[in-house]
């Protein structure tokens, strides 16, 4: 089992392309919701979703399956969900609207934001990191700073401080010079955020609330949930197992700590296809300057957090949290709009959703065809079940839900994994394997091995 990437969301530029509206045909909304969303369901990758559509003057919201694996009710318009690395769009108009108020600039040099001793490095040709390069993802930084360090494995965000932020800012490694390449990184988003916030002498969060959501007539959009939202919020799974909720207020939030519903999204993507005019409120001008594009990363252009797709006027970003994922994606030339929120982390909400964006402006994709998880018997799910030790210093732990197994490595999360032969089990996120050595009868497995890049690690079962 590899270590945790720690990811907020990848970095999956797909192409978006739109036909005329003329060679649009009329669309049954709910079936193509359907048609995208029930693989994943039936697949054991999400409970349910809940979908916002715009199009022609058209809003319609679209709920499918169930709340949870253990309800029959379904999520609704109040319901919930973590919404990832969409956050990111947040943070970056957050930038552009503290441009537009005169606090900074493009080009502001992140040294000039950071606590007086504080050394941001540099590229290896003497290069500054300037602020649009962390909201572009072109600072050089990679994924997460190098010195996270999280006390819960199951949220690997938690904990993490501004004097850790900093200190990274000062030892992080630059993989290439600010503005030579792309590469995704929550750490550089999340600087970012903190570092305007700041500057401007308050809390990330209340500010965004303030300067953001609350001129767009937004409410309901939190990092912090107070006790009657955590009521409403869709319980996270992974591969059909219950997890933890990442949501807290701490240094990285900016790059994706955000939960809202999916009216309040979809009122945020919207917001962003109206025309401005001399009229026009003040947060219109941040909402269209943070849509300007300015760095290539080879596979679409990148703007204030949004991404451009390779049809060249469809902005998007899509999430993932430890349990939940999502997607949103904008045409201003077609005027239409797309949110989806599912309790379920998997990469595959990325896939549906540009799928279902692409079947409402007339196109017909065929659906992703996930595999479908071979269900256990129970009486074969006991006999895996346990603790076995390794003599590498790692346990792995076998527990089960729903007729299917799971794997946890010590301090890492627990991932679901589905037979693939004989007494042996594959991940489906990375290249690894496990076998189990049974006794002839009805016995516990006695030892499980780990299979991963040419190595045999047997773990042995411990006694309880």
């Amino acid at each position: 089992m590899h270590a945790q990437t720690l990811t907020l969301a990848a970095a999956v530029l797909l192409t978006t392309p739109v036909y005329a509206q003329e060679q649009q045909a009329a669309v049954d909304r709910d079936a193509i919701v359907a048609e995208h969303l029930t693989p994943l369901i039936d697949a054991y990758l999400i409970p349910g979703a809940m979908v916002a559509l715009y199009h022609d003057d058209k809003l319609t919201f679209h709920p499918i399956g169930t709340l949870s694996y253990d309800t029959e009710r379904a999520p609704d318009t109040r319901t919930i969900y973590e919404i990832g690395s969409i956050g990111k769009v947040i943070t970056g108009v957050f930038f552009a609207d503290a441009i537009r108020r005169g606090e900074v600039t493009k080009h502001t040099k992140l040294q000039e934001l950071v606590p007086e001793g504080t050394e941001v490095i540099k590229g290896s040709d003497g290069t500054e990191i300037e602020l649009w390069n962390l909201t572009t993802h072109s600072s050089g930084w990679g994924t997460v700073p190098v010195n996270i360090a999280p006390t819960d494995p199951d949220r690997p965000f938690h904990g993490y401080t501004e004097e850790m932020l900093f200190k990274a800012t000062q030892i992080m490694p630059l993989n290439r010079n600010p503005g030579e390449g792309f590469e995704y990184s929550n750490f550089a988003v999340g600087t970012l955020g903190t570092v305007l916030a700041r500057n401007a002498g308050g809390d990330y969060e209340s500010l965004v609330q303030q300067r953001i959501f609350k001129p767009l007539g937004i409410v309901d959009f939190s990092i912090e949930l107070n006790d009657e939202q955590r009521s409403r919020l869709a319980p996270p799974t992974s591969g059909g197992l219950t997890v933890k909720p990442w949501g807290e207020t701490n240094a990285l939030a900016p790059a994706g700590l955000w939960s809202t519903t999916a009216p309040q999204l979809i009122t945020f993507a919207m917001e962003n296809l109206r025309e401005v005019n001399e009229d026009s409120l003040e947060i219109y001008e941040s909402l269209t300057n943070a849509r300007e594009t300015m760095f290539d990363s080879g596979f679409g252009r990148v703007g204030f957090g949004w991404m451009l797709a390779m049809d060249g006027s469809s902005y998007w970003h899509n999430g993932q949290t430890g349990g939940y994922s999502s997607y949103m994606a904008i045409n201003r030339e077609y005027d239409a709009a797309v949110v989806v929120l599912t309790n379920g982390a998997t990469m595959y909400t990325t896939v549906a959703g540009e799928k279902i964006f692409q079947s409402m402006l007339g196109l017909n994709p065929e659906p992703a065809k996930p595999t479908i998880p071979e269900a256990l018997d129970e009486v074969y799910i006991e006999r895996l079940l346990g603790t076995y030790k390794s003599q590498w210093g790692f346990d792995i732990t076998i527990t089960s839900a729903n007729s299917f197994i799971y794997a946890r490595v010590t301090n890492q999360n627990a991932y679901r994994v589905d037979k693939v032969g004989e007494d042996r089990f594959g991940y489906g996120a990375v290249d690894a394997e496990l076998g189990f050595e049974l006794p002839e009868g009805d016995g516990p497995a006695t030892s499980v091995t780990l299979f991963q890049n040419g190595m045999e690690m047997k773990c042995v079962r411990v006694e309880e």
